[in-house]
C-alpha cells in the first residue's frame, strides 16, 4: 500500500532528507519547507518501507494538500 506524504503548508521546499528506494524503518525529518513567515517547518514520519518516489525538489514552491512523496507500506505523523 502507498501512503502520499502531504504538504501541512504554503511555502518554499528548502532540504530534502530521503531520496527513491530508500528502504529503512525509523523515524526521520522527510522534508523542510519555509513558510510564507519565514519560519522552518519540518515534516517528521516514522515508517517502515520504502520511499516509492520523491515528487517535489529543494526550492519548489510547495501549497498545502500537495503531494511530497510517496511511502510504499505505512507513514505515521509524529
Amino acid at each position: 500500500m502507498e501512503e502520499m506524504i502531504l504538504s501541512p503548508c504554503d511555502g518554499v521546499l528548502v532540504n530534502i532528507h530521503v531520496q527513491e528506494n530508500h528502504d529503512k524503518r525509523r523515524c526521520i525529518v522527510f522534508l523542510k519547507i519555509q513558510q510564507k513567515d519565514d519560519t522552518i517547518l519540518e515534516i517528521k514520519k516514522t515508517y517502515c518501507g520504502k520511499i516509492s518516489s520523491v515528487e517535489v525538489r529543494e526550492g519548489e514552491e510547495v501549497v498545502k494538500g500537495m503531494v511530497l512523496a510517496y511511502v510504499e507500506e505505512y507513514a505515521v505523523e509524529i
